[in-house]
């Protein structure tokens, strides 16, 4: 991927493995264990990345009236795939108060988060965290922030930009550190009730089958309309749309998958086990080598061939995971609170 030859893909899935291979003690934890810890140090990376992100917002546009955008499109970037590593967690305190809407609006169909966004640009209204609380959903979270940094093409944020930035960017903030300490808080309950642990398997087959069918296979002309179209990806604006997948597979590698693994393993499903393992290293080294977002290949038909091998490498996963492994450990799928999106 073209801006993937900086960010630490390899790096980071060398470090999963590293995770993995060094877990001997792990297995003496339960499954559920080993997810809440893993979850929370995601949530906890998350509200890190948010925070320096505000931090840097807020800096940057007391510096000057015309604030540059480059430097702080890289540290929305940071933040917004440490959001899209641990997005996979759709149960617990991501529930509350549209904790996830907040952080991500998507898909928009209607561009609502630009005709959002530009109602306050035009507006007089003075800007806060607070006055914001009230506002939809459009207007929090990283594509608000996104389209601020990218939506006109410009290498500078106006004032007025850079008011409604800093405080999206402190409401992220907020609702980050918010979700490490519920997270924390919910341990007790999420270690006592067993049926967390169907819970959080099919958290990671519900994540698997949006990102096939809405996440890749829309923009590909795979779904609804049937034809190609890049505005039906995420972070399509910043051109990151293969790179949020590509967090978001990591995620499932270093947060969900060492569960995971005790869970076979006590089932005895070393075999499947390992067949998820190399689905999910393979599919991961796909993506690697594929351009940052969407748009390029749905026009150049030797790189949507590439698209295509990525959609039935992600289809193989869901298919491996809602399939035999979820036969053999007895789980049946049900309604998704976020089905549909």
């Amino acid at each position: 991927m073209s801006v993937l030859s900086n960010r630490p893909g390899r790096l980071l899935a060398s470090a999963c493995l590293l995770t993995l291979m060094s877990t001997s003690s792990a297995y003496a934890q339960s499954a559920r264990e080993q997810w809440h810890a893993q979850v929370s140090d995601g949530y906890t990376d998350l509200a890190d990345a948010s925070s320096y992100l505000h931090q840097q917002a807020d800096e940057h546009c007391t510096i000057s009236q015309e604030t540059s955008a480059v430097p702080l499109r890289d540290d929305w970037l940071r933040a917004f795939l440490a959001w899209q590593r641990v997005r996979f967690i759709d149960f617990g305190p991501i529930e509350q108060n549209s904790m996830a809407w907040q952080f991500q609006f998507w898909p928009d169909s209607k561009n609502l988060i630009a005709r959002q966004v530009d109602g306050w640009m035009n507006d007089q209204r003075p800007v806060s965290s607070q006055a914001l609380a009230g506002e939809s959903v459009a207007l929090k979270g990283f594509p608000a922030m996104e389209y601020l940094l990218y939506g006109e093409q410009s290498e500078t944020v106006s004032p007025r930009g850079c008011e409604l930035l800093v405080a999206i960017s402190a409401q992220v903030s907020a609702n980050a550190s918010h979700l490490v300490e519920q997270w924390a808080a919910f341990k007790p309950h999420y270690l006592e009730s067993d049926s967390y642990q169907t819970t959080t398997i099919s958290a990671a087959m519900h994540a698997l089958e949006i990102m096939r069918d809405a996440r890749l296979g829309a923009p590909m002309g795979l779904q609804g309309k049937k034809r190609r179209n890049p505005y039906l990806a995420d972070a399509w604006r910043s051109e990151q749309s293969l790179t949020a997948i590509q967090a978001t597979l990591q995620g499932l590698q270093s947060e969900f998958l060492p569960g995971f693994a005790t869970v076979m393993r006590d089932a005895g499903k070393e075999q499947l086990l390992t067949q998820f393992e190399e689905t999910l290293a393979g599919t991961l080294e796909r993506i690697d080598g594929l351009p940052s977002d969407v748009s390029a290949s749905l026009t150049d038909e030797q790189l949507y061939r590439g698209l295509q091998l990525l959609f039935v490498d992600i289809d193989r996963l869901a298919s491996l995971l809602n399939g035999p492994i979820a036969s053999e450990l007895g789980i049946v799928k049900g309604f998704n609170s976020s089905d549909g999106d």
